[in-house]
């Protein structure tokens, strides 16, 4: 039995074409203002925003691909592709913060001056852009949107960062250190968020049971219908972190309605996000 579910996809798809044109947008700014400031933390953002830019693009037309039908080619449809770019974006990003601490941690033993006015207005301009996309992501339920969610409210962080750093540069010329210090902090905080992304996104690729499903729970409920002896084979994994496909063998009891056994198992299947069953009654 096929569920036919894409709902999530194309919410997803729409959060991240919102997204991307915020970041698009976005990026002209900061390039513009990191040459203008010479901030380590604003210059490193100018690669870190491109990064954003281009992995929102990727994860918006995985989501785009992964709303079309099953095909010959593609029998259980295309939501794999969402879990793809997933763990695209997550090592891209990975990448780009390791770059940032290639950046800054010369800079803490070279400091250079920067402009702390500069900077302050920048990072108000950054808080209320990258502020409006995690808004838009923080209900996703795809991999992709929780990737983009990680990095944008990464990014948040980040501004609120130089925020702080450039109104202590105005009162105080003796802390240049603190700017590459601050890029340190939010590249190591992408590096552990988006690893666990990245590994939980690798799972799902390699057919995990999924860890919002309850094995023991599920099984003991379908033992409790009626005319059930025992379940002799069970496989469940995940299309896309969400929905989930089954297949499950069950010795049952012929003599007991078999259609009412098959409904109460398609029943209590869909309480877990499986939409593609196949079941073998013995």
């Amino acid at each position: 039995m096929r569920i036919d579910t894409h709902h999530h996809h194309k919410k997803a798809g729409e959060n991240l074409a919102f997204v991307f044109f915020m970041n698009l947008a976005f990026n002209i700014i900061v390039i513009v203002g990191g040459l203008a400031t010479n901030s380590v933390a604003i210059l490193a953002d100018c690669i870190h925003d491109l990064a954003d830019t281009i992995s929102i693009a990727l994860a918006w037309v995985l989501e785009k691909v992964a709303q079309k039908e099953s095909s010959e080619k593609y029998s259980y449809g295309y939501q794999r592709f969402s879990i793809l770019g997933a763990v695209i974006i997550s090592i891209f990003v990975i990448i780009m913060a390791f770059i940032i601490l290639q950046e800054a941690i010369p800079r803490l033993f070279s400091p250079e001056g920067v402009d702390a006015q500069g900077m302050l207005v920048i990072a108000v301009i950054g808080i209320i852009f990258k502020s409006l996309s995690v808004h838009r992501l923080h209900r996703g339920e795809t991999f992709n949107e929780k990737a983009i969610l990680l990095h944008q409210l990464g990014d948040v962080f980040e501004w609120v960062a130089i925020l702080v750093l450039s109104v202590v540069l105005i009162f105080w010329d003796g802390a240049p250190y603190l700017d590459p210090f601050v890029s340190i902090g939010i590249a190591l905080w992408l590096i552990f968020n988006l690893g666990r992304n990245l590994y939980k996104s690798v799972e799902v690729l390699l057919q995990k049971t999924p860890d919002y499903f309850d094995v023991a729970e599920f099984k003991s409920r379908i033992l409790a219908i009626d005319g059930v002896n025992s379940i002799e084979d069970f496989h469940i994994w995940s299309l896309d972190g969400i929905d989930s496909v089954m297949t499950l063998k069950v010795d049952v009891d012929f003599g007991k309605n078999v259609e009412n056994i098959k409904k109460e198992i398609y029943s209590i299947s869909s309480d877990y996000h499986v939409v593609d069953i196949t079941i073998e009654l013995d």
